[in-house]
């Protein structure tokens, strides 16, 4: 027994004192699992982001990548679920920028976008649309003032009064000179529900969400969208500004990739070679297509590009 006894002990010497592998530094995150965490669920921008750049995250990173939605209004849940992450880059954000950025300059939470570590610019700008049922009563943004100047209150969902598509409804509101009644509180994928299942008069919902094949009957109708220029499938839905006159009543939404406050550079380098590597993907490209979203990922400093312009449109907006 002796002799065996001496081998095995030889052995356990021989694994300890052997160096561990070390982690391949251009490859940090393989073998390891990722979660994007998006608040707005399926068929909505960030989640359909989410899915397009999933499978080149997984063989640029050599990770296994999965969605999360975590949906409540203004994403504040998915939020502070990432803030709170730990910095290891393993649970990420997908978000859009100026989401937060408007909570944040309403409603003043402690948590701040300019304190995460920010990865990749994931979009161009996303316009909104104030839409109804295309077989409703309302057929253009004429019929909605004529319906809001009448006092009419109709209903309205939306996604948090402190977010783009609030700021967006009081804009239409001013302009029109009425209010809209009841407001309903939903992520996009049940503003879509409630639309077409009529329990909503009208819903605000980013425009790329009225291309997404759904399945359901009584397609959307789009009444005034929030961009600067007329959205090239929507040439009948004017803009909020080209009706107005006034230029600056005028905003897009990007969708942003978000690790958690203080992720060493070298993974965030890592996650945004990944990110810009996935978006190049011919399926990538052809499901953005499909989809109506400018899928149009770049890095970290880019994005904080995109954040500095939402900070002065929204100052723009909110003091004009």
């Amino acid at each position: 027994m002796k002799p065996i006894r001496n081998i095995v002990l030889a052995a356990a010497l021989v694994f300890l004192a052997a160096p561990a592998q070390a982690q391949d530094p251009k490859r940090p995150f393989a073998g390891q699992a990722i979660v994007l965490i998006e608040p707005a669920g399926n068929g909505t921008v960030t989640h359909v982001v989410a899915e397009l750049l999933k499978p080149g995250l997984e063989q640029a990173l050599g990770a296994t990548v999965a969605i999360e939605t975590v949906p409540s209004p203004e994403g504040a849940k998915a939020f502070d679920r990432v803030y709170a992450a730990r910095a290891d880059g393993r649970t990420l954000l997908v978000m859009t920028d100026a989401s937060r950025l408007f909570h944040e300059y309403l409603a003043q939470p402690r948590s701040k976008i300019e304190f995460m570590t920010p990865i990749a610019k994931l979009t161009d700008g996303v316009s909104l649309t104030l839409a109804a049922r295309a077989d409703g009563p309302i057929k253009d943004y004429a019929g909605l003032a004529a319906a809001l100047k009448a006092n009419r209150a109709p209903s309205l969902a939306l996604n948090g009064n402190t977010t783009p598509s609030g700021i967006f409804a009081a804009m239409v509101e001013d302009q029109a000179g009425g209010r809209f009644g009841q407001r309903g509180f939903d992520i996009d994928f049940q503003i879509d529900d409630n639309l077409r299942a009529g329990r909503a008069q009208f819903g605000i919902l980013p425009t790329a969400a009225l291309f997404r094949p759904s399945g359901k009957p009584n397609e959307l109708r789009a009444l005034v969208t929030s961009g600067a220029r007329r959205h090239p499938r929507l040439k009948d839905a004017p803009t909020l500004a080209e009706i107005t006159g006034k230029p600056k009543l005028s905003f897009t939404a990007a969708a942003g990739l978000f690790a958690p406050p203080n992720l060493p550079i070298e993974l965030a380098e890592a996650l945004s070679r990944a990110a810009v590597a996935a978006a190049q993907s011919p399926a990538a490209k052809d499901g953005a297509e499909k989809a109506s979203i400018p899928l149009n990922v770049q890095n970290a400093i880019v994005l904080r590009e995109s954040m500095a312009r939402a900070k002065r449109v929204i100052a723009d907006l909110l003091n004009p």
